[in-house]
């Protein structure tokens, strides 16, 4: 039987909606935490490592949000479930530590009220079962107490009725009668603490993680504010945070962010003696690689939304396989070796927008092979626990011949292309959307009601909002796209054109400056070399070529006409041609004006630059 991890994260997809499309952040990952074990998600800023984390918890902010994949808790789906449900894991069961903790808690309320808060909010119910038990039985005990003394204090009672008030004998009544009191008031006491925390669980369990974590004198900091407190003891109320509700996970998003090395080492600590106390799983999330050898036990590398290596802390930092990964930790000094320079990782983060087709560290790399640029390498298994993607591992267990050519081509062939992180939007999307909210409509329609309980009846109504909800959002963001292309022509022309005047005022003070030392072959030279614009545009962009897009749409309007007959998704699909091939007809167009535009400034550019070099004195003949 396969083992049920306590967390379960298969091919994961978040994207965020722009104004031209989708820029998929979180591109397919898959990874999974047992109970006990510090998973350490490593990789430069941007690479998509919070976002997974918010993805998991499901704090996405607008425009947000997971558009595939699988998380699973103990086997539960979190994905496309109510929010009341929702709510009964996250912060109970899941609880997240936010890398900035002066930004994370309100500057207005004070510690206190804000770690009641979390109690409260998620009804603890074993927690205030557990108080609810001791008040009870210390009521059972002062009951049992008082009941042994019963008969006696109904006797002197009425005694007291029978003498006479100040007397000597009423006296001596009333003094035995304070003395079975005095032997029932510690019993009393403990009825009356237990009450006070019965009804003070909140604060009562505040005092109690505020005591774990290390913070001294409790009840006076829980009347106290945020900005009263320094950055480690933040941290640290931010752990208590996490910690009051007992969870069994704790997400960890860069908890040393901002903190002096010897505050870092005291969290780092504090964070695994809770978790060895407490037995839960942490995800570690971090950019410090000396962090993940401290207290990790198995590492995934990530860059550009997606995993390329994972393995144990001792795979990661002793047999890495990934180019990326090798980077980072060739990125560290060593310890003994003198080192004049640090060695970065050459070149930039990759542009989402603009990803290449193959591998996403292909322009970076310098074991970049022709197959890397074409496709997107699958995971390949170095050991039980250790797999990366990298065609340049590939080639090296081909070379050593640990794989055969058929081994090798049978993974070429496997490998997908087309790794692209921004997909536009188009009709498509919002038929695609149109066609999940005729489903779930559907799907509450024909539901035995009779035979769900309400929490799958919830489940079948969220869907339906959830599915109206895209719906909605498809169609205002292609509304939006159409709109923001049409503006954003204009706007770029303009931008390229102001590009163009600063270079040719940059030509015009370099002939001004240096052509009076330039020779006629020189200068010659010069102006046949001359570049004024460094936009992309296609250069063989011509009439003829216009009429055959134009021949193209007239075929494709007219298949609209005569499709009565065909499905709607057919119907869609073709006007999804027509949208392109009007797309790609205006990009010509603004292909031409631009070469037309171009072609006037850089001859008269050339008349001005040798008008400018004339009169610098020289001659034709030198």
């Amino acid at each position: 039987m396969e083992k049920q991890h306590l967390l379960e994260v298969k091919d994961l997809h978040t994207s965020f909606n722009v104004p031209s499309g989708e820029v998929k952040s979180v591109n397919g990952i898959s990874f999974t935490l047992d109970k006990g074990e510090v998973l350490g998600i490593v990789g430069e800023s941007g690479s998509g490592k919070s976002v997974t984390a918010y993805s998991i918890m499901q704090i996405l902010d607008k425009p947000g949000r997971v558009i595939g994949g699988s998380i699973k808790f103990k086997g539960q789906e979190l994905l496309n479930i109510p929010r009341k449900q929702l709510q009964k894991i996250r912060g109970e069961k899941i609880s997240i530590i936010f890398q900035d903790s002066m930004s994370s808690l309100n500057p207005v309320w004070s510690i206190g009220n804000q770690l009641r808060e979390v109690v409260e909010i998620h009804d603890h119910t074993a927690l205030v079962e557990s108080k609810r038990n001791i008040y009870n039985e210390k009521l059972d005990v002062y009951n049992r107490e008082l009941k042994i003394r019963e008969n006696d204090i109904e006797e002197l009672k009425n005694q007291l009725k029978t003498h006479k008030k100040g007397s000597e004998s009423y006296l001596k009544i009333e003094a035995k009668l304070d003395e079975i009191n005095k032997q029932l008031a510690p019993y009393l006491e403990d009825v009356k603490k237990a009450k006070w925390s019965l009804d003070n669980y909140a604060t009562d369990r505040a005092l109690e993680m505020l005591r774990l974590v290390g913070i001294n004198e409790p009840e006076k900091r829980l009347k106290q504010y945020p900005f009263e407190f320094s950055g480690g003891m933040l941290q640290r109320i931010m752990i208590a945070m996490a910690l009051i509700c007992e969870p069994e996970i704790i997400i960890a998003d860069e908890p040393t962010t901002a903190l002096d090395v010897t505050i870092q080492a005291q969290i780092l600590e504090l964070l695994l003696s809770i978790q060895k106390k407490m037995g839960m799983g942490i995800i570690i999330i971090t950019h410090d690689l000396g962090v993940v050898a401290q207290i990790c036990d198995k590492v995934n590398v990530m860059y550009a939304g997606r995993i390329v290596e994972k393995g144990t802390v001792e795979d990661i930092f002793y047999n890495p396989k990934h180019e990326y990964t090798k980077g980072l930790i060739n990125s560290i000094p060593k310890m003994g070796k003198r080192v004049d320079r640090l060695e970065p990782i050459k070149g930039n983060p990759v542009d989402v927008f603009c990803l290449p087709s193959g591998c996403s560290f292909a322009p970076r790399c310098n074991k970049c092979m022709k197959m890397c640029l074409k496709k997107y390498p699958n995971f390949l298994k170095v050991d039980e626990h250790h797999e990366t993607a990298c065609f340049a591992y590939l080639q090296e267990m081909y070379d050593s011949k640990i794989i055969n050519q058929e081994e090798f081509d049978k993974y070429i062939e496997g490998c997908k292309e087309g790794n692209r992180a921004f997909k536009k939007i188009s009709r498509l999307d919002v038929e695609n959307a149109l066609e999940k909210l005729e489903q779930a409509r559907l799907d509450l329609k024909n539901a035995d009601k009779t035979h769900l309980n309400q929490e799958e009846l919830d489940i079948l109504k969220y869907h339906l909002t959830d599915a109206k909800e895209n719906y909605n959002r498809a169609k205002k963001d292609l509304a939006y796209a159409k709109y923001n292309a049409k503006n954003g022509r204009g706007e770029k022309y303009s931008i390229d054109k102001n590009d163009v005047r600063k270079k040719i005022k940059h030509h015009v003070v370099e002939i001004k400056t240096n052509g009076v030392n330039m020779a006629k072959e020189e200068f010659e030279a010069y102006l046949n070399g001359l570049v004024i614009s460094t936009t992309p545009l296609n250069p063989n962009v011509n009439q003829d070529s216009l009429k055959k897009i134009d021949a193209d749409i007239f075929n494709v309007k007219n298949k609209i006409k005569n499709s009565k007959s065909a499905t709607r998704i057919e119907k869609v699909n073709l006007l999804v041609e027509l949208d392109n091939l009007n797309s790609l007809k205006q990009n010509m167009r603004d292909d031409l004006r631009w070469n037309k535009y171009l072609s006037r400034k850089i001859e008269h550019t050339k008349s001005r630059l040798r008008k400018i070099y004339e009169k610098g004195g020289i001659s034709n003949g030198k």
